[in-house]
């Protein structure tokens, strides 16, 4: 009996938001504008190439945020707060019992 095994990535959807990567965006820019930061020195800084993210062009995984909040000194729930605040369709309606 043959048994193959397959990444589990193969099987799952690629989904992007756009509105919630523009939303990312701006809120990174923000970050970095309040700190006076450019991107080469949160990538040197970090090794992320927040430039990738900015322009919408990388979908950042759940621990490179995480990482990027460390390194603004921000908790996750303050950055989603500010996504959610730049584009209200991101908001999720809570389920009343």
């Amino acid at each position: 009996m043959f048994f193959f095994l397959f990444p589990f990535g193969l099987y799952m959807k690629k989904i992007k938001n756009n509105d919630l990567l523009s939303s990312i965006s701006l809120v990174l820019k923000e970050l970095r504008a309040e700190r006076e930061l450019s991107q080469q020195m949160v990538k040197d800084d970090t090794g992320i190439h927040i430039g990738r993210i900015e322009t919408t062009n990388h979908d950042p995984s759940t621990s490179t945020i995480f990482e990027l909040c460390k390194y603004f000194k921000i908790p996750l729930s303050e950055f989603y707060r500010r996504v959610e605040d730049i584009n209200s369709n991101l908001k999720i309606q809570e389920l009343n019992n």
